[in-house]
């Protein structure tokens, strides 16, 4: 199974090795400029320990090693042509830190699992595609789909700001801006065509949070970040009762299904968490109900 990889060069004068320049830039402006990691009372400082669940090309890990010294990064990507991406990045940018890396996922249970993956859309590749599609939104239409594109290109630099609003302006009007959606709707058919075409289905193997814990002896974690687009829910049931006391802090992202979010939001509060919801800047993610939960431990 071959993924595709390139060097992309980042505003910060980053060259990292990716997918796509689209994905790196959309990880970049999340890490490195929005550091939505980094909000609503989560810190990290120099020697903490780190797990960076669902590391994918490892962005955030890079971002962490350059602001903190002697840190000890646990990161986990299931996808193997993603972690060649990620092991590649590793030993560019992470050859004299602590880092361990693992071709494996963490669930509720250890085994094995069925995951998607689309080599053009790395960055979504799940093991709960449906509970993923569930979350979108019914009631928006072309326009509001379009509109969100434009505007999520624009806040990436894929798209000038002149430009950006240029289709904005059209998409405004009665009917150009059905065409201009139209068109984008087709272009969007189009992808969804061309992922049913290149769409893999991998089997990955799973572990738990907590058998790496033990595994690997580890007496503290500073902050668990999740991002595995449907699967927090089992990450966090793979906690056992005796090693949450020994996690501080958590960052998951969470996509809404059937109130998911509220019910983990009690949850953390409920093991001793101040917790904080969240919604990134992504236009995207106000139409795909996607949001982050950010708790720490007092």
């Amino acid at each position: 199974m071959r993924g595709t990889m390139q060097t992309v060069a980042l505003p910060n004068d980053l060259k990292v090795y990716a997918p796509s320049e689209l994905e790196a830039r959309t990880l970049y402006w999340e890490i490195f400029t929005e550091r939505v990691y980094s909000s609503h009372g989560v810190s990290v400082t120099d020697g903490d320990c780190i797990f960076d669940v669902g590391s994918n090309i490892g962005l955030y890990s890079i971002f962490l090693t350059r602001s903190y010294r002697d840190l000890k990064i646990f990161a986990f990507e299931p996808i193997p042509q993603t972690f060649a991406i990620l092991r590649k990045n590793a030993e560019t940018h992470l050859k004299d830190s602590q880092i361990e890396l693992f071709n494996f996922g963490l669930s509720n249970k250890p085994g094995k699992a069925r995951f998607e993956y689309d080599r053009f859309i790395g960055l979504a590749a799940t093991m709960r595609p449906e509970e993923v599609d569930s979350c979108v939104r019914k009631d928006a239409g072309m326009r509001v789909w379009a509109a969100a594109g434009i505007s999520d290109l624009q806040r990436i630099s894929v798209l000038s700001a002149g430009f950006a609003a240029r289709l904005q302006y059209v998409l405004s009007k009665p009917y150009l801006g059905w065409f201009l959606a139209a068109l984008m709707m087709a272009l969007l058919i189009l992808s969804i065509i061309r992922k049913r075409l290149f769409l893999q289905k991998i089997e990955c193997e799973l572990k738990t949070l907590s058998d790496v814990i033990r595994g690997y002896e580890v007496g503290a974690i500073d902050l668990v970040k999740i991002d595995v687009e449907g699967s927090e829910s089992d990450v966090i049931e793979g906690i056992a009762e005796e090693h949450w006391s020994r996690i501080k802090q958590f960052v998951v992202e969470v996509h809404n299904v059937n109130g998911r979010v509220e019910r983990m939001k009690s949850l953390f509060e409920a093991k001793g968490y101040r917790t904080t919801v969240s919604q990134e800047e992504w236009e995207v993610h106000k139409l795909i109900n996607a949001y982050t939960i950010y708790a720490v431990r007092d």
